[in-house]
């Protein structure tokens, strides 16, 4: 924030001459103010301190904010600041899934058979929920019926092999295992289906008989949403989510002016006045993981660290989030980037850490994936750690459009479907990964790439980043929106999306 440093330069010269110094935390709340606000501020300081004994050495935010206090004590109204619309509301949260605290995988045999049962059984109920899925019977039960016969099953996707003319599946389920077969020239619509199944999907397959146990397929299902209707529930009170991810704090690339200047505009400091009006809307903060950039997550990352500490890391956001207006409710959760296990689903940060960040207790910590109500409104919140896997291996997918890969993760109701590709995956005894609630707005990360849709009546969110592209991203032609929010009004669920690469 060197055009705020630079404006203060009078203050700070003043402060000096005194014989004082000005802490961090003092010249972080002096960032926050004018510059007439601030000089004001400090000639009330430095009367202050001379008076203390004995005198302080360094002007720090306590002693400033005891001089704000006696230049406008509290039971004076200034008429013209507009009290935030949101801090009239009582906060409203319900934490209705986090795999904190239910997370026991050992990684044995015995686990892995159970995860993935576990898995089958949810998306098969989930399948026999549509209409078109309720008649069908189990794969053995398709293997034993009369050659030509039409069948109608569910499975899950265990091998897919793409040839010129035809794609090749190997299914199973809890009892049989079977091959299906989706010719290119027979239906064109199945063809472009089967080339977006995924390893380890569970879908509804309807075919014929063939030769030697054989299914040749005429339509493939996928779990997906249905459509939905959204009741409003918040009693029509006008607040605001505003969704990040990606913060990074410890690297080089972290921008920390852009980050600043969000942290201004959450107190009502800059931005013009419809801006300011949708800040005062604000009344919870979600972020979605990769808080910090945290130590040796990808090759040669040292390079572009600034602090080479994780607690370091934290302690920098922990300056920041301090800052934002105490109505605002702060909802965490962590990244691959952050200091948890990279195995999903992962616990919530440790304690040790969050300690560092919520030392009077007003943010809310969960695990990666959870699910939470907000107003009466109902969030999927995602880091997005197995987009990676999904943009490789579903055509028309890209780092471009990252919602549009959202979107898939809907269709086929999993968050990280491909176990044992690039996405560390947990076998626990639950597989806290399926999608069995709808939600009004589902949110992710990692990408750095910044993205909104509805699907189906569901608000899709992949947030952006406040990190300059790494060499590491270069090397994969990922391009990163920095600096870009996302807002949901929860009374009318209207997205409103600010740039904050741009100075206001």
């Amino acid at each position: 924030m060197n055009g705020k440093l630079s404006s203060l330069k009078k203050v700070i010269q003043l402060i000096v001459k005194q014989g004082y110094q000005i802490g961090n935390d003092g010249l972080s709340f002096l960032q926050l103010l004018s510059e007439e606000e601030a000089e004001k501020i400090v000639k009330e300081a430095l009367k202050i301190a001379e008076e203390k004994t004995p005198k302080p050495i360094v002007l720090d935010k306590s002693i400033l904010e005891e001089s704000k206090e006696k230049i406008e004590p509290k039971n004076v109204v200034n008429l013209k600041i507009k009290t935030p619309i949101a801090k009239e509301f009582e906060s409203r949260i319900e934490v209705l899934k986090d795999p904190t605290g239910k997370i026991s995988s050992t990684g044995s045999i015995e686990e892995f058979n159970q995860y993935f049962k576990n898995r089958f059984d949810k998306l098969k109920k989930i399948l026999q929920q549509r209409i078109d899925c309720k008649a069908a019977n189990s794969l053995s039960h398709a293997l034993q019926a009369p050659l030509n016969s039409k069948v109608k099953f569910i499975a899950m996707i265990i091998e897919k092999k793409e040839k010129k003319d035809k794609i090749i599946l190997k299914v199973d389920d809890e009892e049989a295992s079977g091959t299906v077969i989706i010719f290119k020239e027979k239906n064109k619509e199945v063809y472009e289906a089967a080339q977006s199944l995924v390893l380890d999907q569970v879908v509804c397959i309807e075919g014929v008989v063939s030769r030697d146990g054989l299914i040749f397929a005429d339509s493939i299902i996928y779990p997906d949403l249905p459509e939905k209707k959204r009741e409003n529930n918040n009693g029509g009170e006008e607040v605001s989510v505003a969704l990040i991810a990606d913060i990074h704090c410890g690297s080089k690339t972290f921008l920390k002016e852009t980050f600043e200047r969000f942290i201004l505009w959450l107190n009502g400091k800059v931005g013009n006045e419809k801006q300011k009006e949708l800040s005062g809307k604000i009344k919870y903060i979600v972020i979605a993981g990769d808080l910090i950039d945290g130590v040796g997550v990808y090759p040669e990352q040292e390079k572009e660290l600034e602090v080479a500490n994780v607690y370091e890391q934290y302690k920098i956001i922990a300056r920041y989030l301090r800052e934002i207006p105490d109505y605002i409710d702060i909802l965490i959760t962590p990244g691959n980037h952050d200091a948890v296990r990279q195995a999903l689903p992962q616990p919530a940060i440790p304690k040790e850490c969050m300690e560092l960040i919520n030392e009077n207790g007003r943010i809310v910590s969960l695990g990666n994936p959870c699910e939470v109500k907000l107003h009466g409104s109902s969030f999927l919140i995602y880091h997005g750690t197995s987009l990676n896997d999904i943009i490789s291996s579903v055509p028309k997918l890209n780092y471009e459009k990252p919602e549009r890969a959202l979107e898939f993760l809907l269709k086929i109701r999993h968050l990280a479907p491909i176990y044992g590709g690039n996405t560390p995956i947990a076998p626990e005894k639950e597989d806290h990964l399926v999608i069995d609630n709808i939600p009004d707005v589902f949110v992710a990360g990692h990408t750095h790439v910044a993205g909104c849709s509805r699907y189906k009546g569901t608000i899709v969110i992949s947030c952006g980043t406040w990190q300059t592209q790494t060499e590491y991203q270069k090397k994969l032609n990922v391009k990163p929106t920095p600096g870009i929010l996302s807002l949901v009004q929860l009374d009318t669920m209207q997205i409103n999306v600010i740039d904050f690469s741009f100075i206001f």
